[in-house]
């Protein structure tokens, strides 16, 4: 039979094993919320910016107003295409091979 002192120490090493495992489930809980704050966050930093910044925001109005909308949805196919492009071929342009 164990003492006090005993099963107050068995009992304390099962509850640290049981936070342990609770804090590692909640690690792999956690890793998707990660990646959709960092989405929100670069949201966050856009308004930011443009908050800072309203002159660009006129800008970009007048500009929008004197680009006729024909021009406008094949500048924004051309935009789209080229991001894709980058998107695509950036990591292979910037890979530097060792020497």
């Amino acid at each position: 039979m164990m003492s006090r002192a005993e099963q107050l120490a068995w009992r304390r090493r099962c509850l640290i094993a049981e936070c342990s495992m609770q804090r590692a489930d909640l690690s792999l809980q956690m890793t998707p919320l990660r990646h959709d704050l960092l989405s929100v966050e670069a949201g966050l930093r856009i308004v930011e910016r443009a908050g800072r910044h309203p002159g660009w925001l006129a800008a970009a109005a007048i500009g929008l107003m004197l680009v006729r909308p024909r021009r406008l949805s094949s500048l924004l196919r051309l935009a789209s295409a080229g991001l894709r492009t980058w998107r695509t071929l950036g990591p292979v342009l910037r890979y530097v091979p060792p020497p």
